[in-house]
């Protein structure tokens, strides 16, 4: 949140300067991201008041205007103006002769025959707005003579302060933060803020159908009004902190909000009141399909979890999140009624992210607001209503079910020192506490702690010892070494195989990367994952994270189509968990390995077969000797055959178990079209713990043999539909234990036929191969190949 520097010191009475005040805080409280300046340049522009306004004798629509610029009386100048908004006895700006504006530097000048010396200045002028209708009219109590820079106050530095959650229901607010600075410097926050008793109102009644969504509800009319544009004043300190203005009764909602941490809203009474001109606001769920416009313009639809504020008759707002347009202030508002309530945390978080809303009211709500800072946020916005709109106040209505009172919590002093690992003085524990608002009671070791309303995340005596050990300062708690046996941590066996898969593979040139584990149903329905075997979340943070994953290779596509709009080629791998319908309340979690290749070239295999190569070197490296390729034949539980390109992929299996450690293939491409991803794509999926398992299987001492061995190769041309594997079977079948290895070397496609390369080894443990013996072993293959498979021979 953005906080004004001079709002901060005024509340807090505080002497640091922002960059000191910045540190206190960094040190103690929150984490303070920047500082901005804003600073205007006013010299030689003074506050003056008007004592005459004459007519120019030669010209119509100009004024002759008599000016005090200082205390003397008898000091005055004369400055020709034409704007329609002046009157005797204002105060206004006056760039004297020499002050440098945006239009240029003020001279004397003779406008028809009679000097002006100096200029009264409208809003734009001065660079405090866009607003030209007329002068700048300044406050009454505005001392004549002083500079305009120090009697606007408006040079201020922006804090930018990081309120994490736990700490957003007092801290969002500069009166909050301001609480935070006066403890820091060892004193208590004075409170001038009175609140007014206000009759019962006569025109408003307040229904409140859920009172677990709905703690509390002040409603008070106001009648008479006049909106208009807001003082400088407001509208200032409103810029500093990123809202726009927009009219009085607006702009002050805001900076209630802004100044104690309460969301308001105000309705325009005469527009939601019914034929009795009485108004009545119900607080209820929607129902079902419920449709509301809000002042964004935006229609939403409801559900019947969303908690709206009505007059039993239509919509008027989104409760805590945003109001709606039918019932919104506009210029000709004469009535209105203001709102200030206390919402349930968790069902406007659902509600602002199923409809995809995010306001500042719905951010101060989510983090969970005392009920009782509602009373306060209406008395404070009372007042400056009445100031800067006037109107009169007909009447409250304060409908508050359970009402929420202070807590109380037993302190140990002892364990205060225990869990610090700092002696600190009972008298220094007490005096932080009660720097904090929390009362104390009781003598001894033990103190008994009475919790405002407002600290809302003190709960038990460990979180008064947070606050004990921030405010009192960690850098003044002395390191000690620990006084235990220490032993070193269990070597998590799982880790430290997953790290040697990662180096392996970063070290084959492959880039890790790192994905949620979620996705949405349209990712799911693209990659064809059907959506009921997900686990699906009850709150998700977004629609494109409703779906626990089932695989790693939606994301990875993802991935795949953002990096190729600015890389050729890549080959990425992701190491995480999947989960998968289970009987029980929680999923079934699987450790996976995903790789992916692209190659610059796409209108060939090589691919597929990179891809393979990449899984024998990191097999090769993890000492799994004994795998191999097997056609895939039926789909697999954990993932769509729609996935995998049918005649492109292959299961890879370990000798000695059951199951298939994973998968090698290319991507179907009608998924990569889904994606948008014009090339092909190869990739390998792995279960890690078979994986680890087959790595860690125990092998047998084979010695090289003493035997030379023997190469040949083999060329073949065969028709679509015959694949690798089933060529090695007939090869090892009719070649028999002379057969060592086969490795394929090449592949192309060309007229609808494939060619095969490939390298046979043969070779004998008990005796040396004769040349003319590995011929007949030749042609007995090259026969088997041909009559099996219908293959010919390539010379």
């Amino acid at each position: 949140m953005k906080y004004s520097y001079n709002w901060l010191k005024e509340l807090s009475q505080s002497k640091l300067t922002p960059e000191k005040m910045a540190e206190l805080l960094m040190m103690h409280s929150f984490e303070v991201e920047g500082l901005e300046k804003i600073s205007h340049d006013f010299k030689n522009i003074v506050v003056g008041e008007i004592l005459e306004i004459k007519k120019h004798p030669n010209a119509d629509k100009l004024q002759l205007v008599k000016l005090q610029t200082t205390n003397n009386q008898l000091q005055t100048i004369q400055i020709i103006c034409g704007a329609p908004n002046i009157k005797v006895g204002q105060k206004v700006p006056i760039a004297l002769l020499g002050a440098k504006l945006p239009g240029g530097e003020i001279k004397e000048i003779e406008i028809r025959g009679i000097k002006s010396c100096g200029m009264l200045c409208a809003e734009d002028e001065l660079g405090l707005g866009n607003n030209h209708s007329g002068i700048l009219i300044l406050e009454d109590d505005f001392k004549i003579g002083t500079s305009l820079e120090e009697a606007l106050n408006i040079n201020d530095t922006v804090l930018d302060v990081d309120i994490l959650s736990n700490r957003g229901h007092d801290a969002l607010s500069h009166q909050g933060l301001a609480r935070e600075i006066c403890v820091l410097e060892g004193r208590g926050l004075k409170n001038t803020l009175k609140t007014p008793k206000i009759k019962p109102s006569q025109k408003l009644k307040v229904v409140i159908n859920d009172k677990d969504l709905c703690a509390r509800y002040l409603g008070v009319v106001i009648e008479n009004v006049a909106v208009q544009e807001s003082p400088l004043w407001l509208k200032s300190r409103l810029l500093s902190c990123g809202f726009r203005p927009i009219n009085n009764i607006v702009d002050a909602t805001n900076y209630v909000m802004l100044e104690i941490g309460q969301p308001l809203h105000a309705f325009d009474f005469d527009l939601i009141k019914s034929a009795d001109q009485k108004a009545e606001i119900i607080v209820r769920r929607a129902k079902k399909e419920e449709k509301i416009t809000l002042l964004d313009e935006t229609e939403k639809i409801l559900g019947q979890n969303d908690l709206l504020i009505t007059n039993n008759k239509e919509a008027l707002a989104i409760a805590g999140i945003m109001g709606g347009i039918n019932s919104g202030i506009t210029n000709t508002t004469k009535n209105i009624v203001l709102e200030s309530a206390n919402f349930n945390a968790t069902a406007i978080r659902k509600t602002r992210t199923k409809l995809n809303i995010k306001t500042d009211a719905s951010d101060r709500f989510e983090t969970d607001i005392d009920p009782n800072l509602a009373e306060k946020a209406m008395a404070r916005v009372i007042e400056i209503i009445q100031k800067t709109a006037g109107g009169k106040v007909e009447g409250l209505v304060d409908v508050y079910p359970k009402k929420i009172n202070p807590w109380k919590i037993k302190l140990d002093l002892n364990y205060v020192n225990k869990l610090l690992g700092e002696k600190i003085p009972g008298k220094v524990v007490t005096k932080i506490l009660n720097l904090l608002e929390i009362k104390t009671s009781g003598r001894g070791d033990y103190l008994l702690a009475e919790i405002p309303t407002v600290r809302i995340d003190l709960k038990t005596q460990e979180d008064l010892i947070e606050e004990i050990g921030r405010i009192y300062g960690y850098d003044k708690i002395r390191p000690q070494a620990p006084k235990v046996h220490l032993k070193p941590a269990p070597v998590n066996e799982q880790l430290v195989f997953e790290k040697t898969v990662k180096n392996i593979l970063a070290g084959l040139g492959f880039d890790e990367i790192y994905n949620y584990s979620f996705y949405g149903f349209r990712e799911a329905e693209m990659a064809g994952l059907e959506a009921g075997n997900h686990w699906e979340l009850e709150n998700p943070m977004n629609p494109e994270q409703a779906l626990m994953r089932v695989s790693l290779i939606p994301n990875l596509l993802k991935n795949i189509h953002e990096n190729l709009k600015y890389f050729k080629e890549l080959s990425i791998f992701e190491a995480g968990r999947i989960y998968l319908q289970s009987p029980n309340v929680l999923p079934q979690e699987k450790r996976m390995l995903v790789g992916a290749i692209v190659l610059e070239k796409t209108k060939s295999a090589k691919n597929f077969y990179a891809s393979k190569g990449f899984v024998d070197s990191l097999f090769s490296r993890l000492g799994i000797a004994d795998y191999y390729y097997d056609t895939f034949e039926a789909q697999s539980e954990e993932k769509s055959l729609y996935l995998w390109h049918r005649s492109r992929m292959a299961e890879i299996k370990v000798t000695g178990q059951k199951e298939s450690v994973g998968f090698v293939g290319e991507i179907n491409p009608l998924v990569l079209a889904n994606f948008d991803i014009e090339k092909r794509v190869a990739v390998f999926e792995l279960d890690l713990e078979k994986l680890q398992k087959a790595s860690e299987m125990e092998r047998e001492f084979e010695p090289i043999s003493k035997f030379p061995e023997i190469t040949r190769d083999i060329s073949l041309l065969s028709e679509t539909g015959v694949t690798v594997d089933d060529i090695l079977k007939v090869i090892q079948k009719a070649g028999g234990d002379l057969v060592l290895d086969v490795d394929l070397f090449d592949i192309f496609e060309k007229d609808g036929k494939t060619s095969y390369a490939f390298h046979l080894i043969f070779g004998s443990k008990q005796r040396t191969l004769a040349g003319a013996e590995v011929e007949v072993i030749m042609s007995r293959l090259i026969s088997e190949l041909q009559k099996n498979l219908k293959v010919s021979i390539r010379q």
